[in-house]
């Protein structure tokens, strides 16, 4: 399964995101949204951070 990152709607990379945010909070974000996508994956990922809105999508 392939995760994409969007900031402010615009695609954004694991690597910038953890430049921002930091590593360890990408991490938790990430299996926030997982969680959340295996139990409904017609919900979007979305969550708010200092930057703007982060959406996380899983292909």
């Amino acid at each position: 399964m392939r995760t994409i990152y969007y900031l402010k709607g615009k695609r954004i990379t694991k690597k910038a995101l953890t430049e921002m945010i930091g590593a360890e909070e990408v991490k938790r974000l990430t299996k926030e949204a997982k969680e959340s996508f295996f139990r409904d994956p017609l919900v979007q990922q979305s969550f708010y951070i200092g930057y703007g809105m982060l959406t996380i999508e899983f292909v």
